[in-house]
């Protein structure tokens, strides 16, 4: 039996008293979608920040079946693991494809400090190709100063495919995008999943995120209530009432992944 990409097991993070995950457990397979949904303070952006390795947690993490629980953050980039952030940092002094160029390649401390005075090497067909993925390879040559919000954000997700990963925690991605370009982005994160990466989506869009995931799963105050394919939880009395209000899920149209 193939390891998921991703598996969270029992995870929990504590803050001082506070327990701000509690014993989370899923998998986002290879090449599906996973939606974790919420209120806010329900945890999300912590339990990816755990995921990540910025924050220290009781449990265990695994990529493709490797347990990658006390790495630091930089080593499980390395084993396959990408991560975007709600508010993005680009480097404006460098254009749009020398920013996705930063993060192709292995990453190393050396890498890394050097990038920040010397501009990286580019490979164009393969920064180009990056860009198309995402909608945005008309940027190639922009500055980040020329970009709106949503193209900014669309330059972080961009960057987080760049390095080829295994799985990627993609963090409010369609915030900041109007209607247009969340859909957009739906396909094309659909699209991205046929060459085997799997992502982790967080985003408060219910629309989005049930009409691009395979399965979603929804927390409340750190813990896990509720999980399933999108149409399950679209009708899951539970969600409905803890997190979204009465009429918030059917004023979205699920729609499902295609």
């Amino acid at each position: 039996m193939t390891a998921p990409a991703l598996a969270v097991r029992g995870v929990s993070v504590r803050y001082g008293g506070l327990r701000a995950v509690s014993n989370v457990s899923l998998e986002v397979p290879d090449g599906k979608i996973v939606g974790l949904i919420g209120p806010n303070g329900a945890g999300k952006t912590t339990l990816v920040d755990a995921i990540a390795g910025f924050v220290a947690c009781d449990g265990r993490v695994e990529i493709a079946g490797q347990d990658v629980t006390r790495l630091k953050p930089h080593a499980r980039v390395r084993r396959g693991l990408g991560r975007t952030w709600q508010a993005v940092e680009l480097f404006d002094d460098l254009s749009v494809a020398e920013n996705v160029a930063v993060a192709i390649g292995t990453p190393s401390p050396w890498a890394t400090v050097k990038e920040l005075f010397i501009k990286p090497t580019l490979d164009k067909a393969r920064v180009g190709g990056v860009l198309d993925s995402v909608g945005i390879g008309h940027l190639f040559e922009a500055m980040p100063t020329e970009l709106s919000e949503g193209q900014r954000k669309l330059v972080g997700i961009a960057r987080a495919f760049a390095g080829s990963p295994r799985v990627v925690c993609l963090d409010e991605p369609a915030a900041g995008l109007d209607t247009s370009e969340t859909r957009a982005l739906g396909l094309q994160l659909r699209g991205l999943t046929s060459g085997g990466t799997s992502m982790l989506l967080i985003d408060h869009d219910i629309g989005f995120v049930f009409g691009t995931c395979d399965h979603v799963v929804v927390v409340e105050f750190g813990e896990v209530i509720a999980e399933g394919p999108p149409h399950e939880i679209y009708a899951n009395e539970r969600v409905i009432e803890a997190y979204l209000g009465s009429s918030a899920l059917r004023t979205n149209d699920p729609g499902g992944p295609s």
